[in-house]
């Protein structure tokens, strides 16, 4: 098992022509400005594209932490405390 935390409820969202190597590309090509998506919440399973899967995280609290189960059903949830919060 492995936890991995993320914090985006949210894709990041560029432009082919952010990413390394588009330089190479001609210039005036309309590829240059196809969007991507990639997945920032870490439920997607088109990884490293975004399948809109953050779309169940829009209820989550700030300061606590989800856990989702294979089919994406929360199934854990706490709470986070920092050393210099006050229990």
């Amino acid at each position: 098992m492995r936890i991995v935390t993320h914090e985006r409820s949210g894709p990041y969202k560029m432009k082919v022509r952010d990413l390394p190597g588009a330089e190479k590309l001609d210039p005036n090509s309309k590829l240059l400005d196809l969007p991507l998506e990639f997945c920032g919440c870490g439920l997607s399973r088109d990884k490293p594209f975004c399948d809109d899967s953050h779309r169940i995280t829009r209820d989550e609290e700030p300061g606590k932490i989800y856990v989702y189960s294979e089919s994406k059903e929360r199934i854990i949830s706490g709470k986070f405390y920092r050393s210099e919060d006050k229990i």
